[in-house]
């Protein structure tokens, strides 16, 4: 198998990867999928029971080396009503770990309703070209995916040190940190020790 044949087998095997990841979330939160816009939610028997808007979602899929495979997930809905049911402007917030399938394994999430703050939506000067100009060999590295109406991205970064990933590390370790001495979960807390 050539060089190139290498890379387009791994791309693609990762590209499922993050597919069966988000599908796996998207279950665990009575979601068909991760997508901004409209949802129909729909009871065991098939029947619509409520419709709600997602404004975005982001995910941050984290792997240490020597620790695990973890990651966070926002998801913003939009104020809106079905049939009389007021759906709340909110924002959930979650740590998550997955297994070597992309089959989420365990899930710890809080919701805000008043008050809604996601730091990591506000950092929005990322240096695309010079997260870290030195070989990451160990370490860190993220997935951060970005799904909003009308566009869906995904970044790769290992080890970031330039000035704004750091920033945006620093807001991924803070909410990890936090959601992960909240959920008293061990493997949780490692990830982000």
């Amino acid at each position: 198998m050539s060089r190139e044949e290498t890379k387009q087998s791994y791309e693609l095997n990762t590209f499922q990867f993050n597919q069966t990841v988000k599908k796996s979330l998207a279950l665990k939160f009575g979601l068909n999928g991760l997508y901004s816009g409209g949802h129909t939610i729909r009871n065991d028997k098939g029947w619509r029971d409520n419709e709600i808007e997602v404004d975005y979602i982001w995910i941050a899929k984290i792997s240490r080396s020597f620790v695990g495979f973890g990651g966070l997930i926002t998801i913003k809905f939009n104020e809106s009503e079905f049939r009389g049911i007021k759906n709340p402007e909110k924002l959930i917030q979650g740590i998550f770990l997955y297994n070597s399938k992309g089959k989420v394994r365990e899930l710890h999430f809080e919701e805000q309703i008043n008050g809604i703050n996601d730091p990591v939506w506000k950092v929005n000067d990322l240096e695309l070209f010079t997260a870290n100009n030195g070989i990451a060999l160990d370490g860190v590295s993220y997935e951060y995916n970005v799904i909003a109406r009308n566009i869906e991205t995904q970044i790769s970064v290992n080890n970031p040190n330039s000035e704004q990933w750091k920033n945006w590390e620093n807001e991924i370790r803070s909410l990890g940190e936090k959601l992960a001495e909240n959920s008293a979960n061990e493997e949780m807390k490692q990830l982000f020790e």
